[in-house]
């Protein structure tokens, strides 16, 4: 899984990245068919438990609802896409950049959520970053996380949030913060400090 973060490398590394992988890719390919061994497919194995979720009701107060709950490719993270395929996420805990960063595609826009609330967004190409291969989709419904941070896949878009309560609901219209988060304006170079 390619890490989103990587993004911040100086232009044309991620290139030069991209384009070694894929000749080691291509390699191990050849490698495979000139092989007489039986070839192995890969098994996954996804636990779906539930969990209880806070939502906020108009009247503001807080009550918990009970949604399945989708564990993370990795015991640190991973990354996944909502059902529209329009919102990308990241989550990553107990690593080196510990946060979840979610984009609005076709509308260029990210959010960035560190585990003490602060919540940073970003507008424009700049801010953007692609998915890995074989993202999986979150379910309406649903839920995700590790650590600290979790993520909601509602019809109306995705709501990241820490266990602060703070956060964020991204969609296809607008960015809003949740929990009293403060949205940060930031560019691309300063989207993860």
């Amino acid at each position: 899984m390619f890490q989103r973060f990587a993004m911040t490398a100086p232009r044309g590394v991620l290139r030069v990245l991209h384009a070694f992988s894929v000749l080691v890719g291509a390699g191990l390919v050849t490698a495979s068919c000139a092989s007489d061994s039986t070839p192995t497919v890969p098994t996954t194995s996804s636990v779906a438990t539930t969990t209880m979720v806070p939502s906020t009701t108009t009247a503001g107060s807080t009550t918990s609802t009970t949604v399945p709950f989708v564990a993370m490719q990795t015991a640190t993270g991973g990354e996944f896409y909502s059902p529209s395929k329009n919102i990308s996420c990241e989550i990553n805990s107990g690593s080196t950049v510990d946060g979840t960063l979610c984009l609005a595609i076709k509308e260029q826009r990210a959010v960035w959520l560190t585990s003490d609330g602060t919540l940073k967004t970003c507008r424009g190409i700049a801010c953007m970053s692609n998915a890995g291969i074989d993202t999986p989709v979150l379910p309406y419904g649903s839920a995700t996380g590790v650590g600290p941070f979790r993520c909601l896949s509602e019809t109306s878009g995705m709501r990241c949030t820490t266990t602060n309560g703070k956060g964020f609901t991204i969609s296809s219209s607008a960015t809003t913060p949740v929990g009293g988060a403060v949205a940060i304006p930031v560019t691309d170079s300063t989207m993860f400090r």
